[in-house]
């Protein structure tokens, strides 16, 4: 019995989602870890910093490169079907990471004068963090794109072990030493993203085989819908800590963003182990897609949005309830039923979102999946907006983007597969 049904719940599950779900259950593990251990030696002030820092870093890095890792791991792929190496798709890859990077850093020097000093507190050692950061995330996310594009995701796993496990080692050195500087812990995030990065790509050589050379247009055909569909979907994910210190800060006090944050992350728990079934959803629908197997793309579709949906609901409820003992027990902070069931709404419905717009990015409708993005980023700008409690305002802001952003997601995919299926 056992069996047939970790047989069933596998079936609903893309190849190497497994591997990189275990990877992903370490990695949250050391995180909250992390975070707590952080808060302890910070004190709440400190760790309201923290949490900005953090909402930054993976809204640029997510944002910013992640586009670079779909494209590649979509390259590879295509090249591995063919039996020819992929060398020449990294090097093109790390030129065009390399330019990101520079205009970032220009990005950030210009706005720290115009209201990034602002939000880091005026700490230039919070700027840094954020830079080397970025900067290791691009990285990271070309050295990923070659693992998921050759389907080596027990490598992919390991990225995400080591990444968890070295930011909360480092965190518990600091503050055994008594370290109590807010620009060490975020450090701590780069150090762990530098270190997991070079454990991913392992010392077996050749990480990538050579083959025929690459044009940039081999990687750039979808790369700008890409970019802001990925910048689409950092914000909606991440936007919230940074939100509540715009909308709350003055009212609230320094400390709102780290309570924010912390209640996000005990009720998107499953949002976070979402990332597995990310990893491997796109390159799966990518396949069916590419032979042409409509039906296999449509069943292995409607199997995830079905168990996405379900997900969404139970842990909306389950937040309701133990949300609130949860965070006061883990973090010591006080959240209401109301903010950890919203919080976990818009967790869930992230996941409906992205399960969407995947879809229509592997059937070749990158800048279809943009609209769904600009749809939520607009509903969540025109409901922050509300004259509202600033958590309330946030949480119905984020629960309103996912809502906005998969039903148009939602129309546009029926509408495309519909197509897709009257060419064949």
């Amino acid at each position: 019995m056992l069996n047939n049904l970790r047989a069933r719940f596998a079936s609903l599950l893309p190849l190497g989602t497994s591997w990189i779900l275990w990877g992903l259950v370490f990695n949250g593990l050391t995180t909250y870890g992390y975070l707590v251990v952080a808060q302890r030696a910070l004190g709440d002030d400190g760790y309201g910093s923290l949490a900005v820092l953090w909402a930054l870093v993976n809204i640029g890095g997510f944002g910013l490169f992640q586009p670079l890792e779909q494209e590649v791991a979509r390259a590879t792929a295509d090249r591995a079907s063919r039996g020819v190496g992929s060398a020449p798709v990294l090097t093109r890859a790390g030129v065009l990471g390399a330019a990101q990077f520079v205009l970032v850093i220009a990005g950030l020097l210009a706005a720290w004068p115009l209201g990034l000093d602002n939000l880091l507190d005026g700490r230039p050692e919070l700027l840094l963090a954020l830079v080397l950061a970025l900067g290791a995330f691009a990285g990271s996310q070309l050295v990923r794109g070659i693992l998921g594009g050759r389907h080596m995701f027990d490598r992919y796993a390991w990225y995400f072990v080591v990444e968890g496990g070295a930011r909360m080692a480092l965190a518990v050195v600091l503050a055994i030493v008594g370290v109590a500087a807010v620009g060490a812990y975020g450090l701590a995030i780069a150090f762990a993203l530098v270190v997991a990065t070079v454990a991913a790509a392992g010392p077996h050589r050749p990480f990538v085989r050579s083959g025929p050379p690459a044009t940039y247009r081999e990687l750039t055909p979808a790369l700008g819908f890409l970019l802001i569909a990925a910048i689409g979907e950092a914000f909606i994910l991440n936007v919230g800590p940074v939100a509540v210190d715009i909308v709350g800060g003055d009212e609230l006090g320094a400390e709102a963003p780290g309570v924010f944050l912390n209640g996000m992350l005990i009720a998107r728990i499953p949002l976070f182990f979402f990332q597995a079934v990310k990893a491997s959803l796109l390159p799966s629908l990518a396949t069916l897609a590419g032979r042409g197997d409509l039906v296999g793309f449509r069943n292995m579709q409607l199997k995830i949005v079905t168990a996405v949906a379900a997900v969404a609901v139970a842990t909306t409820a389950v937040a309701a309830v133990i949300g609130p003992p949860v965070v006061r027990v883990v973090f010591g902070d006080e959240l209401g039923r109301s903010d950890m069931a919203l919080l976990a709404a818009s967790g869930g419905g992230l996941m409906l979102m992205l399960s969407l717009a995947l879809g229509l990015v592997a059937l070749g409708h990158t800048r279809l999946a943009v609209v769904g993005w600009i749809a939520g980023i607009a509903a969540f700008a025109v409901v922050v907006s509300f004259d509202f409690e600033p958590f309330l305002r946030v949480e119905l802001a984020l629960v309103a983007a996912v809502a906005a952003g998969s039903l148009v997601a939602g129309s546009l995919l029926r509408h495309q597969y519909a197509a897709h299926a009257r060419e064949t």
